[in-house]
């Protein structure tokens, strides 16, 4: 018979079934799943097949090296040592008979189900070393092939590597005269990032001039009744052939990539919050019956992070009871004015007159993390509204209310673009397409922002705020890439940020859900570390 507040006889039967199941499961046998077993048995045809196509291969490319077509191949068979591929061949199957034979074989002969996972991952191995040394033995019959199809169609292949390399150097010569050039026109501060973006291209069309020389060079000597390399001429023309069936694809990476360079935007975190959930979990029964037939039932809240943090503490197991007595049933409660706020009608769907006890509990509960953010496109702004974000996230960022999180400028690569947060707008300053440098009456350079962009002046600063140069500058060069950047008053604390002097002065935040729920109040001087304190009281991973 159940008790109120204890769910023993539930939790019995539980543990009674789980140890029927385990029991019933360990008799179906104690050794490996027979699926694992069978394949990894399976594999001792699968070596002596691979013996066999190894030693089939090594016959063909013996027979082969006796015709008369592989004289004009020899010197390159034995330049590039073609009878290794068949050794190696041989050793990569030694290879696996020697893991079969010893290490899976003994798991094997112990047939223990722990060793499942490791019989699996063996049994994976050798069918890929399997695979490799028949791989290895079809080369050399492969490469002979190669050679003689260039052979047998020198003119072909002649003309075909050159059409291969017209059209590898037009592309390229295309992409140079207008993506690229018309890129370091319109961004010539970053003219080494654009240049080392299409340097690789540059490489190809070096690569593709030398293929080139050697198919023309060969089919010159060739065509001269001269001796010809036919391995140089098969080579650079396959590599000419692969060159101009990727090129196009390239290029067309290259352009996406560059138009990167015209999209500007900018991140700001402008809000945070913590949905707290729990579910409330109601078991039910009678008393005074002979046998046990609980009923449950479950009540799903949203509850603030204080309640929150009260009902799934450590020390908190039941939350209320309902207990029987000669007088009637009573709701005792177990911790008070959380219990109020949970806003719970003890009897609802309550399941007869019969049952008159039941308890409480805490059976699941869970923390939801969102980020509100202003988005900055090519000088347009908006909120994305309320974007739920992992927990990880929230805490790595809660340093970084009113910050830029992501800011990627013009003439920028989205692969360069700044992930280390900084103040909204830093990441533009000193670029003319959104600004230029001007001086104050005491000669003081400050950055005045162009129209469209002037909204970073007083995005949360009263009055307007313009960065100046030495401020821009000590970012750029000890901040930009490496770490955080939040400024510093006179006094030496931090200007930007969640704790930060203008974003606690700024109306703006101290009209956020982040204020509202006491973020700024439980901040420390230094938030370096101290996630768990911003969260404006919240609990401290409880519940998950």
């Amino acid at each position: 018979m159940g008790f109120p507040g204890t769910r023993g006889p539930v939790s019995l039967f539980v543990v009674f079934l789980l140890m029927v199941s385990f029991t019933g499961m360990s008799g179906c046998g104690g050794g490996l799943p027979e699926n694992i077993k069978k394949t990894a048995e399976s594999l001792s045809g699968d070596i002596q097949a691979a013996d066999a196509f190894i030693k089939k291969q090594r016959e063909k490319y013996q027979a082969l090296t006796q015709a008369p077509a592989f004289a004009k191949v020899r010197t390159a068979a034995d330049k590039e040592d073609w009878a290794k591929w068949l050794t190696q061949a041989d050793q990569t199957l030694s290879r696996a008979k020697e893991i079969y034979d010893n290490d899976l074989g003994s798991l094997l002969k112990k047939n223990r189900p722990e060793t499942a996972g490791k019989v699996r991952q063996l049994t994976r191995q050798v069918k890929t070393i399997l695979q490799d040394a028949q791989g290895l033995s079809k080369k050399p019959v492969a490469r002979f092939t190669a050679i003689r199809n260039a052979m047998e169609n020198m003119a072909e292949y002649h003309t075909r590597a050159n059409t291969d390399f017209n059209r590898i150097s037009r592309i390229i010569k295309d992409l140079k005269s207008g993506t690229v050039d018309k890129a370091l026109a319109d961004f010539p501060d970053n003219e080494s990032t654009i240049r080392s973006r299409f340097a690789p291209f540059l490489q190809i069309q070096q690569d593709a001039a030398r293929h080139l020389e050697g198919v023309n060079t060969q089919f010159d000597r060739y065509a001269g009744n001269k001796e010809a390399d036919f391995a140089v001429f098969a080579d650079s023309h396959a590599a000419l052939a692969q060159t101009a069936a990727t090129i196009d694809k390239l290029a067309g990476d290259l352009q996406k990539d560059f138009q990167q360079l015209y999209q500007s935007y900018t991140k700001v975190l402008k809000d945070m919050k913590i949905d707290y959930h729990v579910t409330v979990k109601r078991e039910s029964w009678d008393e005074n019956a002979n046998y046990y037939d609980p009923r449950f039932f479950t009540y799903q809240r949203e509850v603030p992070a204080d309640v929150y943090e009260q009902v799934t503490a450590d020390d908190v197991d039941t939350l209320a009871e309902i207990t029987a007595g000669f007088f009637g049933s009573k709701l005792v409660n177990r911790i008070g004015d959380p219990w109020n706020r949970l806003d719970i009608d003890p009897t609802e769907n309550w399941p007869g007159r019969s049952h008159n006890a039941a308890s409480f509990w805490i059976d699941e509960s869970e923390e939801t993390f969102f980020h509100n953010y202003i988005l900055e496109q090519n000088g347009e702004t908006s909120e994305t509204g309320w974007e739920q974000v992992d927990e990880k996230v929230y805490d790595a960022n809660l340093e970084y209310l009113g910050m830029a999180v992501l800011a990627k400028p013009y003439g920028v690569f989205e692969k360069d673009r700044l992930t280390e947060a900084a103040p909204p707008g830093m990441a533009y300053v000193g670029n003319p397409e959104y600004g230029e440098w001007r001086q104050d009456d005491s000669g003081n350079r400050f950055w005045s922002w162009y129209g469209r962009y002037a909204f970073f002046s007083n995005l949360f600063f009263f009055p307007s705020y313009h960065y100046g140069y030495r401020s821009w500058s000590g970012w750029r060069n000890d901040y930009r890439y490496k770490k955080p950047y939040f400024g510093k008053t006179s006094s030496g604390a931090r200007q930007f940020g969640t704790s930060g002097t203008f974003v606690k002065k700024s109306p703006v935040f101290q009209n956020t859900h982040f204020a509202k729920s006491g973020g700024f109040k439980t901040q420390a001087a230094s938030v370096k570390g101290a996630a768990s304190g911003l969260r404006g009281g919240g609990p401290k991973g409880k519940g998950k």
